[in-house]
């Protein structure tokens, strides 16, 4: 059978995270016996990649872009049949609608939709308070209205163009008069061995992330200084390292960072990926998971990052409602989901805690393989839409 997974989403450093899971799913689709393509943009063209092909359609206006977006897959559709149009989308809109009709009526079987980020209105509203000035705010409290105006008022025809709806984040059993299955993300387990620690004496956080004000990585420097003032005798270092940053909201790190007094206890490397990334791993003792879900009115979430460092076998810590962790795992600490600083004393038990048990890393790693891997997650997607792949 084929498979179509239609994405509008940019391949750029900045969202290196979401087109790792991208790539992911398709490889588990693949496994799951799909002749799988997957596509991306970028660069200047919108692009279809295949069975270790790559087929690029130049971006030929920089105006109404979703609709070129559109346009282009319609296209490609009608030229090539699917079995199956799995979808990964921001929001519902009338362009949405008419390209799942569209395909319904090419021939493909089941068209099934992803949503990222349920419930994703009120990132939409949020994110107009940090706008300034006030004129430019207005402006861009007009767009979201007409956007969730649009979102609302197209969503009421998904009924009749969708099969099925896939949510990531808060629980919900339709998707606008859609059945919907509520999944976590995934990774694929294999990709990422066992770290190496080396018990330097000292402690070294890590926290990947591309957009930062969610992650909440002020909450960590706030700890650190907190625990630079109250250090005992004796007491480890604390070093933490961000990999990414979006480079918009950098300087503001940046200033917390000097106000903290921490700049020689904070590096940043940038975007890392593959062997860099791993590297960057097997040098650190824990991981910092999203910390500031609060900040987007999500009480659920199901990091990339924590999957990631759990099939590295990396111990971490996370501030947030996961239905595969149940606050009672020896390699997984949970704080509040709140603006309280981290307690860098629970973070060294912690590491001292893994570090004392030389078997958790692989049962650290059994873990993620059981829980996180792609395969089983897509599988269970797939029953749920009624697609037999027996």
């Amino acid at each position: 059978m084929k498979l179509l997974y239609l994405t509008f989403q940019e391949d750029a450093p900045l969202y290196l995270g979401v087109t790792r899971k991208i790539a992911g799913q398709a490889r588990a689709f693949e496994k799951l016996g799909f002749d799988v393509t997957y596509t991306l943009w970028g660069g200047g063209s919108f692009r279809f990649y295949s069975g270790g092909k790559t087929e690029e359609v130049k971006i030929t206006s920089s105006r109404k872009m979703m609709k070129t977006f559109e346009s282009i897959a319609e296209n490609y559709i009608s030229k090539n049949a699917f079995d199956v149009i799995y979808f990964r989308l921001d929001r519902i809109s009338f362009g949405v609608i008419n390209l799942c009709r569209f395909a319904k009526n090419n021939g493909t079987g089941h068209v099934i939709i992803e949503i990222p980020n349920y419930p994703y209105l009120k990132d939409y509203i949020r994110n107009i308070k940090n706008v300034k000035p006030f004129k430019r705010r207005a402006v861009n409290a007009a767009k979201v209205i007409a956007t969730a105006a649009g979102d609302r008022l197209s969503g009421l025809f998904l009924r009749k163009a969708a099969d099925a709806a896939v949510l990531i984040g808060d629980k919900a059993e339709s998707f606008f008069g859609v059945r919907a299955v509520n999944i976590n993300n995934g990774i694929n387990a294999e990709e990422f061995s066992c770290v190496k620690r080396k018990d330097s004496g000292g402690i070294v956080m890590v926290g990947v992330a591309g957009t930062l004000w969610w992650q909440a990585y002020d909450r960590v420097l706030e700890g650190m200084c907190e625990y630079k003032k109250n250090k005992a005798c004796g007491a480890p270092d604390i070093h933490f390292t961000l990999v990414g940053g979006d480079e918009k909201e950098m300087p503001a790190f940046w200033e917390q960072v000097k106000k903290y007094g921490l700049q020689d206890d904070v590096d940043c490397p940038g975007f890392k990926s593959g062997a860099e990334l791993k590297s960057i791993y097997s040098g650190a003792d824990v991981g910092i998971s999203s910390l500031g879900c609060y900040r987007r009115g999500l009480k659920y979430c199901s990091s990339l990052k924590a999957r990631e460092y759990c099939a590295a076998g990396l111990p971490f810590v996370y501030a947030y409602e996961d239905d595969d962790l149940d606050g009672d795992l020896p390699f997984a600490l949970k704080f509040p989901n709140d603006p309280t600083p981290i307690d860098i004393d629970k973070v060294a038990a912690l590491v001292s805690a893994c570090r004392a048990d030389p078997l958790i890393c692989k049962a650290e790693k059994e873990f993620a393989r059981s829980r996180y891997d792609w395969v089983p997650i897509m599988e269970r997607v797939l029953a749920f839409a009624g697609i037999n792949i027996n």
